[in-house]
């Protein structure tokens, strides 16, 4: 077997590692594994060796709880340092769930859950707590956590409400974004990128983010249908209408995805599957969210003070002191009657999804995702309007931690 030149890094232990090739065992170096290619070919693949601690599991007790497993991450010395670089702490400034997390109706809740920072310690926490339950080693396991914690790394300001607009100025988005920090290609990264490379392998953490890994090296956690962004994405939403805890919790959910195989997992996942359902329909796409979305993009796309390309890596509070009009216009919005003027008569083009779940399979093929492109005005809407149209008390109740 050829082994590349590029995926040969210092400094290295040699204990031995078996990673299976078809039917047959390697015996590898330490930090070294077989990789599945985006072409389904194997190639060898080495990871440096940690320079840190070894992860520690949350104490006794703490470990069924996603607070213990986000505890954990956070005292873990590699996944500190990328916490505290220039990057991820942009992120304590972006909102989750964008202009939506703007309008009156939440910007009187608290700010720290709604961040993007918040979302990617809990999916890296999500990542640990499969990780050991999968018995992953601590290599494996630290380029999950990592890709947890960078996932969401090129969010904008604003994050997908004004990435359609982003797309069509500057022919990229988030994830394009996100790898030039990982990379160290913008400034604000280079800090970041030489933390990442002393303890670990940048191209397979990107490749992890971009679903180019293949299940057997977890790459499922980001990839699968139920994986661990969107459950951690969608449970985070619900909290946004109701905060009622029970039975439904992250690491329920992750656990019945990608760790149980038992046919009982079909009746967490199927909840799951109608809660996001719910969520898109209810809240992301419904009028308030859709009109807040719509207008931030109208905003930069028509407004006197257009993007540079600069300003997609500051931050939330850098954007509303440089354009403190659609900030203001954003949380004047606390129902469909206070639509902004610019979008009274506009057509709003969206993508309306629904998940519905396929009876009588049993695997991943049973959950399955629709896009029916869609267009609307909102000017008949909006006049005849109670204060109530967002009326979301669904009998959905969601555990926290």
């Amino acid at each position: 077997m050829r082994m590349d030149r590029d995926f040969i890094r210092s400094p290295c232990t040699w204990s031995k590692l078996r990673y299976r090739l078809g039917h047959s065992y390697l015996i590898l170096p330490s930090g070294m594994h077989i990789r599945e290619s985006g072409t389904n070919l194997m190639r060898p693949v080495l990871h440096t060796a940690p320079e840190k601690a070894a992860f520690v599991l949350p104490v006794k007790g703490e470990t069924s709880t996603l607070a213990g497993w986000v505890e954990a991450v956070e005292a873990d010395p590699v996944a500190r340092a990328i916490i505290e670089s220039k990057p991820f702490q942009r992120l304590r400034s972006i909102s989750f769930l964008g202009a939506l997390d703007h309008v009156a109706t939440t910007a009187s809740l608290k700010k720290a859950p709604r961040t993007r920072a918040n979302h990617s310690l809990h999916v890296a926490a999500l990542a640990a707590f499969v990780a050991h339950r999968r018995g992953y080693d601590d290599d494996l396991a630290r380029h999950l956590r990592t890709a947890g914690l960078l996932h969401d790394i090129g969010h904008p300001p604003l994050s997908h409400s004004v990435e359609p607009y982003l797309q069509k100025r500057f022919g990229y988005g988030h994830h394009e974004m996100g790898e030039m920090l990982i990379a160290g290609q913008r400034p604000i990264a280079i800090g970041l990128q030489k933390t990442l490379a002393k303890t670990l392998d940048i191209t397979f953490v990107t490749d992890l983010i971009a679903g180019r890994v293949g299940a057997s090296e977890g790459g499922d956690l980001f990839s699968s249908p139920i994986n661990i962004d969107t459950i951690e994405g969608i449970i985070r939403s619900y909290r946004y209408l109701r905060d009622t805890p029970t039975a439904l919790n992250p690491l329920q959910v992750a656990e019945a995805s990608l760790v149980d195989r038992s046919e009982s997992r079909f009746k967490v996942l199927d909840r799951f599957w109608e809660l996001k359902d719910f969520i898109y329909n209810r809240l992301i796409t419904q009028d308030i969210g859709l009109i807040a979305d719509q207008y931030s993009q109208l905003y930069f796309a028509e407004g006197s003070q257009p993007l540079g390309e600069d300003e997609l890596f500051d931050t939330e509070a850098q954007w509303q002191r440089r354009h403190p009009q659609l900030f203001s216009d954003l949380i004047s919005i606390n129902s469909v009657r206070d639509t902004p003027a610019a979008l009274e008569s506009a057509t709003l083009q969206y993508s309306v999804r629904r998940y519905e779940i396929v009876a009588g399979s049993l695997d991943v093929q049973r959950y399955r995702c629709t896009k029916e492109p869609t267009q609307r005005t909102l000017a008949a809407t909006r006049h005849g309007a109670s204060q109530e149209n967002v009326q979301l008390g669904l009998d959905f109740k969601v555990q926290w931690n």
